[in-house]
Formats: structure tokens, C-alpha cells, sequence
């Protein structure tokens, strides 16, 4: 049985690389930053809205790259660090954040918290641009020093800080380092930077960026829509432009790159057991997501029907198991957020409400025999109950809905915002309506979008969360453990009643202790885990060399890196 926590002991150590290099076995890993770099040239599709994304994550301004888990944010990083190298004028540094989770602990047990974590976001830049400058030799030798720290700091919140600079003198230091190699400028591309989860590195993370950047020193830091909260003196728009990674489900342009996708990834012999109808039906579920499309074409050649009859009927079962982990996704938003719970559990109401509108909207219209495309978002009118943004914030975060920045003016009837509901859940709730028998192909080019007329259904903010459950919807500021009196305001240090020290359980020490039933996996794989004895998530942590992982049943080498990476990315990000 696992120890009961010393929070972050042992558990940043393991290597969820395929040491052997072996393209068959990586097919399916889903993270582009476990590829090795043929695996990431070799596998790479880059799509028309991506190049130009890409442009800005090469040019000098400071921008922050927005979308959910899987839409290709690292994917992005990765290859405009490659194009800014080949421009011998620029020098990129690439470093990833995603383990920032590891350090929470460090929030509740030392006084200072913040410098401590500061050292780690130094430390980290000075590691990875010392890879990228290997002849100078002061450099590396800071960099050994800030590796050790790293390690230490993401397994013992106790860890002695080092001598670190600031973020001012670190940019000069940058500055120089790439001066003295015969490079103009450093452009940090910075990953999982949204600390979300903790709202004290957060302030600090976006403060640290306000003050490393100077003319010849930027940022493009990758972060999350719907969770992200700047510090007081951070201004998006001012202090960096806001850029989105998340590829519009629109056109055959969009069905052109998921079809290359799949052809760049999938050797030949793999993709004649995959029909063409079910790839595009996969595209448009998977809501822009590559990650998305990838795990649901593996499911499918994992249980591939033997006869034609079972196609469609796995295909779909397929989606539905996908909007299921979306939800569970979703959920575990109340444990990493619990002051916002009351507002995730009301968001699945709201979702359920959402698909609701739109499956009687498009069966009207097939009653009536209408013409217009299937309705595939809803249109809110403003001003929109700030509740309900709150939790339209929530389930962007998750992937399960996204506003598409667009506003429709309606004459009289007023300005409405809009927002898409993810393909695989209107799948799931037969909100989208057909014909007797349709085809896989009419379902998959009913997920995307051709035209934008009709494609919409105006609602207003009280058909998606009554009066009743907007009341309910506030900020949860927990209990005094001595006499269980609510806290009167979330900082508030001792019981306003009893006098009793107030003491906040680490979020990451709770997370570790989640049931593996709450990760993204399929049912079959859970219960695998549990048979094994792997009940929580520190349980598939602490297996640091995934013994244990590959004795569950149908979990071989590769699974058990993919859990692994599943169970370190919950905890992460």
C-alpha cells in the first residue's frame, strides 16, 4: 500500500520517454513534449490556422497562447522553437511548466512561499538555455546547480533556495548570454503556464513575466481559457495579446487536415482497417482536437468490428465514451478549484440544457423539413448573467464548450454571444437529427461547420441557469475545522468564532489521493488498475518504473507510460 504523502517525494522522477525510440510503439502518445524529435518531424501536421499562429509565436511581441488540454498548444511551442532556431539571429528557449502542481506544498509550509517559487520558474529558464549554449562554461555550471535545485524542488518542498536572480536581472543576464553566443534576441516559450490551480503562484507567474521582458528578451507563454486569472498589474492586450490554438471546426479545410493527420501518423497497413467515413466522423467529435481524434481512432482499432454492420455502432459507442471522460474532465475541476464547485456541479445542468435547445431546435427543423444546417452552438443574449460566464468559463476549460468570439447583432431582440458545444456530446445527446439509416458520412459532415447561417440557437441566460441555481452559484470559502463555522473570507487565518488556526489541506497532497476511476481512461482500463491494486492516483505515481502498471491486465509497455503520463498530467495541469 502507498504511503500516506509526503506530498511530492519521488513522484517528479520518472521518465515517461520511449528510450528505444521506437516510432510503432509511440503511435498513440498523445503528448507531443514524450515524442522524440523524429517522432514529432515525422508526425507533424501543421494546419492553415496553425501557420498562422505560428507567425506570431515567432515575432517579437509577447503573446499568450490560449486553448484546453490537447489542442496542439505544445505542438505549437515545439515547432516555433525549431523555426526560431533556424534563424541564427534568435535564440529559443523552450521550458515547460506543467509541474508546477508539485510545488503547492511548499504554499503551506514555508514563509517564503513565493521567492521559493520564483527560484524554480529562474531555475528552470537557466537549465533549458543552457542546452542551447553549451560553450559557455559559467553558464553551465549555474546550470548544474539549478537542474540539482529543480529536482529537489519538485520532490521536497524543504529544499533550500538558492542565489538566484530576479526576473530583471535574469533578463539582462539572458540578454547577455545570447549576446555573447551571436544571437539578437531570446524568446522564451513558456509551457502550462497558467498555475491555475493555485492562485498564489499564479500572481506570482504573471508578475515574473511583466519583468523579464525587455527589447531584446519576450515571452509566449501557453496558457488555459476559462481557469486563467492575471495578477492585478498584468493587462492582457497591454502586457501580452491573447492568441488561440484551438482549430476551428470549419469547412473542408479543417476535414483536409485531419485526414493529413491521420495519414502522417498512421502507417498504411493501420489505416486500410479504419474506413474513411469513420476518420471524418472522428474529426468533426473530436472538436478540433487532435488529441482527441487520435485516442478515438486507437479505441477503434483496438476493438476493430469483424463485420460491416458493427462500423457504425462502435463508432458511436466511441463518441459517447469520449463525452463521458470529457465530463469527468470536467468534474475534477471541483477538487482542483473548491471554492468554484457550486458553480461545476450547476455547469453539467447547463451543459444538459444546452443540448436539450439544440435537439429540439434541429428536430423542428427536420419536422418542418427546413434546409438550414443542423444547429451546432448556442447564441446568449448580453448581458449575460455573470454566473453563467463563470461556468461557460469552466466547461471551456474542460473543452466541452467554446466561445467562438463571435457576436450576432438581431435588430431589436438584442446582441447575442456564441458558443459551441463539443461534437462528441452532441453525438452522445442526439441533438443533431437525421433521416431513418443515415450515414456515418452525413453524421460527420454535420459536425462541421459550412456555412454560419442557422447554425445557431438564441437563448437567453435564464433558459441555461434558472434563478434558482444562479442563487447557489458562489464562491465556497470552507469551514473552520475546530468548530465548523463557515470562513468569512477564503485568506482569513484563524476562525472568527473559536479563534482556532484556519489550516487548508495541500490541493496537491488531495489530488494525489483521487481514484484512479476520476483519470481519462476507458472503463476496461480502470478496472485493470483496480484489480492490480492501483486504486489512486499516487498509487500509479509511486510505480516509478510502471512495474505494477504492466501487470494490470491488457496494460503492455506502452500503456503503462501512457497511465503513467495521465496520472502526472492530472496532477500537473
Amino acid at each position: 500500500m502507498a504511503r500516506q504523502v509526503a506530498p511530492t517525494e519521488e513522484l517528479s522522477k520518472t521518465n515517461v520517454h520511449d528510450p528505444s525510440g521506437d516510432l510503432t510503439g509511440a503511435i498513440f502518445e498523445e503528448r507531443a513534449e514524450n515524442l522524440s524529435i523524429d517522432q514529432f518531424s515525422a508526425w507533424t501536421e501543421v494546419s492553415p490556422f496553425e501557420r498562422s499562429v505560428l507567425r506570431q509565436l515567432t515575432a517579437q511581441g509577447p503573446r499568450l497562447l490560449s486553448g484546453p488540454r490537447g489542442c496542439g498548444k505544445t505542438t505549437l511551442l515545439k515547432l516555433a522553437e525549431g523555426r526560431i532556431d533556424s534563424d541564427s539571429h534568435d535564440i529559443a528557449v523552450y521550458v515547460n511548466y506543467g509541474k508546477y502542481l508539485f510545488l503547492e506544498p511548499a504554499y503551506k509550509q514555508r514563509a517564503d512561499a513565493d521567492g521559493f517559487f520564483q527560484d524554480w520558474l529562474v531555475a528552470r529558464i537557466i537549465a533549458a538555455i543552457s542546452e542551447k549554449i553549451s560553450d559557455n562554461q559559467e553558464l553551465n555550471l549555474l546550470a548544474i546547480e539549478c537542474q540539482a535545485f529543480v529536482d529537489a524542488a519538485e520532490s521536497n518542498p524543504s529544499t533550500d533556495r538558492l542565489d538566484l536572480p530576479g526576473p530583471a536581472q535574469l533578463s539582462r543576464m539572458l540578454e547577455a548570454w545570447a549576446g555573447e553566443s551571436g544571437h539578437r534576441r531570446v524568446i522564451l516559450l513558456l509551457d502550462d503556464a497558467a498555475h491555475a490551480f493555485v492562485p498564489d503562484q499564479q500572481r506570482v507567474f504573471f508578475e515574473f513575466l511583466r519583468n523579464i521582458r525587455n527589447p531584446n528578451v519576450t515571452y509566449k507563454a501557453a496558457i488555459y481559457p476559462g481557469v486563467t486569472e492575471f495578477s492585478p498589474n498584468f493587462h492582457v492586450g497591454h502586457d501580452a495579446k491573447i492568441i488561440h490554438a484551438w482549430i476551428p471546426v470549419e469547412g473542408e479545410q479543417y476535414l483536409r487536415f485531419m485526414r493529413s493527420l491521420f495519414a502522417k501518423r498512421f502507417p498504411e497497413n493501420m489505416r486500410r482497417g479504419i474506413p474513411s467515413d469513420v476518420v471524418d466522423l472522428f474529426a468533426g467529435a473530436a472538436f478540433g482536437v487532435p488529441r482527441t481524434f487520435l485516442a478515438m481512432l486507437e479505441e477503434y482499432l483496438n476493438n476493430k468490428p469483424t463485420n460491416s454492420g458493427r462500423i457504425a455502432r462502435l463508432a458511436n459507442t466511441i463518441i459517447s465514451e469520449q463525452a463521458q471522460q470529457l465530463r469527468k474532465l470536467y468534474l475534477t475541476l471541483a477538487d482542483k478549484l473548491p471554492s468554484y464547485s457550486m458553480y461545476v456541479s450547476t455547469g453539467t445542468r447547463v451543459e444538459q440544457r444546452i443540448v436539450d435547445e439544440l435537439r429540439t431546435l434541429n428536430a423542428n427543423r427536420f419536422d418542418k423539413q427546413e434546409t438550414a444546417s443542423q444547429a451546432l452552438d448556442v447564441a446568449i443574449r448580453q448581458p449575460i448573467d455573470q454566473r453563467l460566464l463563470t461556468i461557460m468559463s469552466l466547461l471551456e476549460y474542460a473543452g466541452i464548450v467554446r466561445q467562438t468570439n463571435e457576436s450576432v447583432s438581431v435588430g431589436s431582440s438584442g446582441t447575442f454571444t456564441k458558443f459551441s458545444l463539443h461534437g462528441a456530446i452532441l453525438i452522445e445527446g442526439t441533438a443533431l437529427r437525421f433521416g431513418k439509416n443515415p450515414t456515418l458520412a452525413q453524421r460527420a459532415s454535420s459536425l462541421i461547420r459550412f456555412t454560419r447561417a442557422g447554425t445557431y440557437k438564441r437563448v437567453m441566460s435564464e433558459a441555461l441557469l434558472t434563478n434558482s441555481e444562479a442563487k447557489v452559484c458562489r464562491l465556497m470559502v470552507g469551514s473552520c475545522q475546530n468548530c465548523g463555522s463557515p470562513r468569512l473570507i477564503q485568506e482569513a487565518r484563524f476562525c472568527h468564532v473559536c479563534g482556532s488556526e484556519l489550516l487548508d489541506e495541500s490541493r496537491f497532497a488531495a489530488l494525489l489521493r483521487t481514484p484512479v476511476d476520476q483519470l481519462p481512461l476507458t472503463p476496461r482500463k480502470i478496472e485493470s488498475l483496480k484489480k492490480q491494486r492501483l486504486l489512486r492516483v499516487e498509487d500509479i505515481l509511486r510505480d516509478r518504473g510502471q512495474q505494477e502498471l504492466r501487470k494490470a491486465d491488457r496494460v503492455g509497455q506502452v500503456w503503462a507510460r501512457r497511465i503513467y503520463s495521465i496520472a502526472e498530467e492530472f496532477v500537473s495541469v
